[in-house]
């Protein structure tokens, strides 16, 4: 149980770099003796031995500090006195001096502490106006110190003694206001459906400590709720019932409670769903593929379960790509003599490289003349920057204002620098993502765009189409309108989005959309086997290696190796390769012309720990590097190899931006860290850091839309879920130049013979083949 003590702060022992955790010692009010507190522990800016915290937690004994009491939340109490109030601001909030605090309480004539509360809770435009706009971060400091209350407080309580992290006690404060507890402990499971960031085990503890029983229907309901929701973390915008039906049976524990019968579960799923129907309340949806024409031929016709969100997301997605391919195009006068033979391409644009195309190349140019919407796909080599380029030379030839974009900040630079035109992340097209994603219930809020962000663009082309998932892609067409043209370019065989959806592969396989299909090779065809060895992987075919080494020395520079070595041995071969092959016979800096490409984060040769031990070989410590630390107990170095994982847009960096650490900052106020990315320095403060990561290694994933001169890839059987055929194709396509696989030559031909990274649950493609009548709910 928690237990509150009051107390005054004797002194700091210790304090991290980001002030996120702090261990001290208070002297208690009511008995005067010292104890040690640690902890996420608000203390006052400035010393104040009068100014006493309220400090809720509990005993435990730490083998550092001995007995200490670690507090779960603490605040500074509030004074009884009108006298107090100002110093209590000076002392509490950031950027309020004393000599400030007493003139806001001059100007809002405040009697006592309660009167500011009231003001801070219901007239917030008063704190604003007296601070001004330059100062809007102090009044939201002043407000958000007084307005939190007892049932707050009391949230804070209740989660951590039952093991839910604390950042959702806002949340769940924000939502249900006063009637937070008793919400709460009715129906702990409305917190899956209600936040979709709480697993389902963590509600599952909170229900049997109330008493609740296994069989009560807001279990049964929230164990179909959670299970659309990892099948959405997994790629699937929907599940068929059978295998809902299945997971959830295997979260209510049904391999060993008899009572979760299969027939029992499905029951359950038809009176909840008939209930809420009935009550109009939407926890899941059902769409019923029989009522489509594209699967009224096929033997297999199934009812799937959607999240409500993500089947309007689909569902719209679908109407907004059949309006523009519904539009008619209202051709201009040089494109009207094209359209009616009158005069060839080649005459109308004499700039552009027609000699240079072949005839599948000059079709698509022609196909992006006149589509609203169309999709430019083919793999590695046969040339779509180059037709890319041809494409965006004709629009702007006619005069249309063209965005060029793509998924992730990597990916726009490549784009930026093949196309010799400025390309950003759609992300930033559209203003998205601005919000911070705790701070959201699902991904429509997350991903609001700005009506008015296209008003001054005629064309959007966006590369690595295969990226884009369910969400992004409708942020996109929700302000593209109908007259507006599209262009998606990309690989359909590489790696679906990292989000729900199969987009571009549902787009091509639907047949509903212009699509310019690029076959034949030209990249890298004499000089290197990297586009035809991807060929053969994505046909099922073992490629063959121009060279295979039992050692890490080459005699040359091999364009396609492997280095056969179990994961025991993996970084006896890697870092003297690394080292020594690289450096001298590729002649290529091992840290900026090499990345290590790997299925997965975790085990030992996954991304985390081969960053670990790439780090302290490559980048070791020293007297002249300053380091700090990074989230889950990492280093950042000056030197080190990083990459963004979130996107800032007051920094202008993106997820997946790469760069390398220049200089480390330390002060008693702040920590700072500079970046050189490829065309800037960026200096993060305090807990921006938190958003770097080492990236020596990466995972395939987080390498799409990006390329390496040379791409090292380790093939362990330790990575059997993962091992895929177009997770291998996406990572050798990476490669500008040369690819090394290292690993177990059974877990390459594992990972070419399986292909289940694409499978996802998905019926976009039947959305855009039409329907007979709307489903109904």
């Amino acid at each position: 149980m928690s237990l509150e003590v009051v107390a005054m702060l004797s002194k700091v022992i210790f304090e991290s770099e980001r002030g996120d955790f702090l261990v001290a010692e208070f002297i208690d009010a009511l008995s005067a003796k010292a104890f040690r507190v640690s902890g996420k522990i608000q203390v006052s800016q400035k010393a104040d031995a009068k100014q006493r915290y309220r400090i809720i937690g509990q005993w435990e004994n730490s083998p550092k500090y001995g007995q200490t009491f670690v507090a779960i939340y603490s605040e500074p109490t509030r004074p009884a006195e009108l006298s107090g109030i100002a110093p209590y601001l000076a002392n509490n909030v950031k950027g309020v001096g004393e000599v400030t605090a007493k003139k806001l309480v001059d100007k809002l004539l405040v009697k006592n502490i309660d009167d500011l509360v009231t003001i801070c809770r219901d007239e917030k435009e008063k704190i604003f106006a007296f601070f001004g706009e330059k100062k809007r971060k102090v009044a939201e400091n002043v407000i958000t110190m007084m307005v939190t209350d007892e049932v707050f407080r009391n949230v804070m309580i209740f989660l951590h003694e039952h093991n839910i992290p604390p950042r959702f006690a806002k949340k769940i404060y924000e939502k249900y206001g006063a009637a937070s507890l008793t919400n709460l402990m009715e129906n702990p499971y409305r917190l899956i459906a209600d936040f979709r960031q709480v697993g389902f085990l963590r509600a599952d503890a909170i229900a049997q400590k109330l008493g609740l029983p296994t069989t009560s229907p807001f279990r049964i309901e929230a164990a179909f709720i959670y299970a659309l929701e990892i099948a959405q973390d997994e790629g699937h915008c929907c599940l068929p019932r059978d295998q809902l039906v299945d997971k959830a049976r295997d979260l209510l524990g049904g391999k060993f409670d008899p009572t979760f019968s299969r027939e029992y579960v499905l029951e359950q799923l038809r009176l909840i769903y008939k209930k809420n129907r009935e009550e109009k309340k939407e926890t899941f949806l059902i769409r019923e593929t029989a009522k489509f024409k594209s699967l009224q031929e096929k033997s297999v016709q199934e009812i799937l379960f959607y999240l409500p969100e993500v089947l309007r997301m689909e569902d719209e997605v679908s109407g907004f790509i059949q309006s523009l391919l519904r539009t008619p195009s209202f051709f201009e006068h040089k494109e009207n003599d094209i359209v009616q033979n009158e005069k060839s391409l080649q005459e109308l644009f004499p700039n552009l490289p027609w000699d240079k195309l072949s005839q599948e190349q000059h079709s698509a140019v022609q196909m992006s003349l006149s589509s609203r919407f169309m999709v430019l796909t083919g793999g590695p080599g046969c040339g779509k920057t180059f037709v890319l380029k041809a494409i965006y030379g004709l629009q702007r030839a006619l005069n249309r204002r063209v965005a060029l974009c793509a998924p992730t900040g990597l990916a726009a630079k490549r784009m930026t620098a093949s196309i010799g035109e400025q390309a950003s992340t759609l992300h930033k097209l559209l203003g998205l993502g601005r919000k911070n994603k705790d701070e959201t219930q699902n991904v429509i809020e997350e991903l609001e765009g700005n009506t008015g962000a296209l008003d001054n663009v005629d064309v959007v082309i966006i590369d690595e189409s295969s990226m884009l998932s369910l969400d992004l892609l409708h942020s996109l067409l929700s302000v593209l309108g109908p007259n507006r043209r599209l262009i998606l370019v990309g690989d359909v065989d590489q790696l679906p989005s990292v989000g729900a959806g199969n987009c571009l592969r549902d787009i091509i396989s639907s047949g509903q959309a212009p699509i310019a299909r690029l076959t034949q090779i030209f990249r890298q065809s004499s000089e290197s086997p990297i586009p035809l060895a991807a060929r053969e992987i994505i046909s099922g075919k073992k490629p063959e290696y121009s060279y295979i080494s039992r050692i890490p020395t080459f005699p040359r520079a091999e364009p396609l190796a492997f280095i056969p070595c179990s994961q025991q041995t993996f970084f006896e071969m890697l870092l003297p390769f690394l080292a020594e092959t690289v450096k001298n016979i590729y002649d290529l800096d091992p840290i900026k012309n090499c990345q290590i490409l790997v299925p997965m984060r975790r085990t030992d040769v996954g991304q985390e720990n081969i960053n670990k031990i790439m780090q302290s070989q490559l980048n070791p410590p020293s007297e002249n590097k300053k380091e700090c630390s990074l989230p889950y107990g990492g280093i950042l170095r000056e030197g080190d190899k990083v990459i963004q994982t979130k996107n800032n847009y007051e920094l202008d960096v993106f997820n997946g931006d790469l760069g390398y650490c220049k200089t480390i900052v330390k002060t008693k106020e702040k920590l700072e860290a500079t970046i050189e990315f490829s065309d800037r320095l960026v200096t993060y403060a305090d807990e921006e850091i938190d958003d770097l990561q080492l990236c020596y290694s990466m995972t395939v994933h987080k390498s799409q839309g990006s390329e390496f001169p040379l791409c090292i890839i380790p093939m362990f059987g330790v990575y059997f879920t993962m091992l895929d055929r177009n997770l291998l194709y996406t990572a050798i396509t990476r490669a500008s130049k040369f690819v090394i696989i290292i690993g177990e030559d059974w877990a390459v031909k594992k990972a070419i013979g399986s292909q289940n990274a694409i499978k996802r649950h998905t019926f976009l493609d039947g959305l855009l083949l039409g329907t007979d009548n709307q489903t109904e709910i």
